[in-house]
């Protein structure tokens, strides 16, 4: 007696679930790195509305799961549930992951424009002392976004105990500004010596 053998072709894995869960932050960093960025509309209405429609198919991955698991497609329900837990992480760290998508926006931008800023680096005479430059992206009415090429690496030292020289320096750019933020650039690159993200109080 010949065993019957099942050839229906067997559900394959739907894995848009895990596509949706990595595309939005790369979008956003993505987005970051362009001129749209700084805008106030973009930042105001479109990154929460681009958030709101991540959250909503978030929610519809949840009822899928919830099927899948029914009908004990159990694989499939794992990919399902990657997108709603990865929503609740950003969602428990919303400012932390604000702010890496922002960040990884400038450094995507920096390393685009990075043949521009060294050529302006280039046509600023040394005149003896360490060079300072800023370059600002613009942002919001409050405050904006950018870089600092720093040869003397002061700008991430306490007020106190920056040399009066770099304070002369920096007289007429941002940093003349109290409040101003800057952190090196991720890694220890030869590329990214002396340069590092800002934030500029307006």
């Amino acid at each position: 007696m010949s065993r019957r053998h099942d050839s229906s072709p067997k559900p394959s894995i739907q894995l848009w679930p895990l596509w949706v869960a990595i595309g939005c932050p790369l979008l956003l960093i993505a987005l970051n790195s362009t001129p749209v960025a700084p805008n106030p509309i973009f930042v105001l209405i479109g990154e929460p509305v681009l958030l709101l429609i991540w959250a909503g198919v978030g929610v519809c991955a949840v009822i899928l799961t919830v099927r899948w698991l029914w009908r004990r497609a159990w694989l499939q329900a794992v990919v399902g549930c990657l997108l709603p837990f990865v929503i609740l992480g950003v969602s428990l760290n919303f400012y932390p992951f604000i702010h890496l998508c922002n960040d990884g926006g400038d450094i995507v931008h920096f390393l685009v424009m990075r043949p521009s800023y060294i050529k302006s680096i280039r046509a600023t005479p040394a005149n003896g002392e360490p060079r300072l430059l800023t370059f600002n992206l613009d942002g919001m009415i409050w405050a904006s976004r950018g870089y600092v090429y720093d040869e003397s690496d002061e700008v991430v030292r306490a007020p106190s105990v920056q040399t009066p020289a770099w304070k002369a320096r920096a007289q007429n750019s941002e940093l003349a500004c109290e409040g101003y933020y800057a952190r090196p650039f991720p890694g220890h690159f030869a590329f990214t010596r002396h340069w590092y993200l800002a934030s500029f109080p307006s």
